[in-house]
This record gives C-alpha cells, structure tokens and sequence, in this order.
C-alpha cells in the first residue's frame, strides 16, 4: 500500500531522466524521443539491414563485402536517441534500456522466423571485469525471452582486440579475424547479437565460427545501424 507514495519520493529525490534529452521523465525515454527514435522502415536491404530505396538483398553499402550470416538486421539508425541508448547501456551501465526499448524494438523486426537459439557477441574478460557485464549478453536474453529461444554461451574470445571505434572497415577485420572461437559443436538457426552494426566485421567474424561450428544458418541483430 506505500508503493504509490514510495515512488513519488524517489521521483522527488532521484527524479528519473530521459535517455534520449535528459529531461525529467516517467521512463527511460519521454514521448518526444521516443517518437524521434531514428527507425528503419521498409525498403531495407536483406544483407545488411541498410535502409534503401526499394528492397534488395546486396546494396551499395554491402555489395562489396563478403559476409558469414545469412542477413542483418536493426530496427534503428546510430544516431540521435538511437545512439544515446546505446551510450546509456554501454558507457553509463543504464540497464532499464535494454528491457524497456532495446529488446521489444529488436524483436520486433525479426518477422515470423524461428531461431533455435540465441548468441551474443562476447566480450574478452579483460573489458567484461571493466565493465561489469556483457552488454551483447544482456540484450541477447531479453530478445530470446520474447522469442522463445535459449540463449547459446558457447561464442568465447580467444585474444584481446583493439576498441573498433576508431578503426577503418579494413582495419577492423584484421582487428577481429581468428578473435573467436566456439566451445563446441552447434546446430541450427542462430540469432547473433550485438549492440550496432558498423562494417559487420564483428559479426561476420562471429558468424564464421557459428557456421564452422554446425549451425545450418546465422542471423546479425542489433539495436543500431550505422550503415
């Protein structure tokens, strides 16, 4: 029964903060930044989850590149309140963002398809004992919660790379190449997931090992694109 009054005190003396314009709130994102959210709608491409003019699976910003998964997807461009949620998870460990709009935004572009698992990018041990969590990790359960799917830990890191930010497209395949590795045999269609898609060189590099591995086909979800 004190719940009610328990919540107005703890607005008054820790008052909530939008992510996106750090305005007071009643969630992690007002109705203003939420209805900026930078979405990706249809047409995009079915390679690389890059909005296009029309539908195609190969545009110009994936043509040239060779992939491992099968297609990628994000509901959001990295910009805007787009890319202030994923600074607010990654940099800040703000973890109310993955459950109230990361995860029903990146479920919610995956259509009717069936995954028999779901896999996060993992992080070298060094930068998790840093950060205190897996980012990837977080937002993998909480997409396979709402698809039904397990979540498969069998992706490991086998050497310490350099931060990607910085890197360019060439620069951050040899950055991650032999990077990964997996714990053992795997099977099925696999859901990878990630915070942002930039080159897809993670992804793809990732998307490698699942398929040596055994899986039949991989998909790259993230929240973000910056493609």
């Amino acid at each position: 029964m004190y719940e009610p009054y328990l919540n107005v005190l703890a607005d008054l003396f820790y008052p909530q903060r939008c992510v996106g314009c750090s305005r007071r709130a009643s969630d992690v994102l007002c109705w203003g930044c939420f209805d900026s959210l930078p979405c990706i709608g249809w047409p995009f491409c079915g390679r690389c989850g890059a909005p296009t003019a029309f539908e195609v699976f190969g545009c110009g910003e994936c043509r040239d590149r060779d992939f491992w998964f099968d297609g990628a997807r994000a509901p959001l461009r990295n910009k805007g309140v787009g890319e202030e949620l994923v600074h607010a998870l990654k940099y800040i460990g703000y973890l109310p963002v993955v459950e109230k709009v990361m995860a029903p935004l990146m479920a919610g572009v995956l259509g009717s398809g069936r995954f028999d698992a779901v896999a996060p990018v993992p992080l070298h041990r060094s930068r998790l004992s840093r950060r205190g969590f897996n980012q990837a990790e977080l937002m993998a359960r909480s997409v396979a919660k709402r698809i039904s799917a397990p979540v498969l830990d069998k992706l490991k890191v086998v050497r310490r790379t350099r931060d990607q930010v910085e890197l360019s497209a060439g620069e951050r395949r040899t950055n991650v190449a032999g990077a990964f590795a997996s714990r053992g045999p795997i099977a099925g269609r696999i859901l990878l997931v990630d915070e942002v898609f930039t080159t897809g060189a993670t992804s793809s590099e990732c998307a490698e090992v699942l398929r040596r591995a055994g899986a039949s086909e991989v998909h790259a979800l993230t929240l973000c694109t910056t493609c």
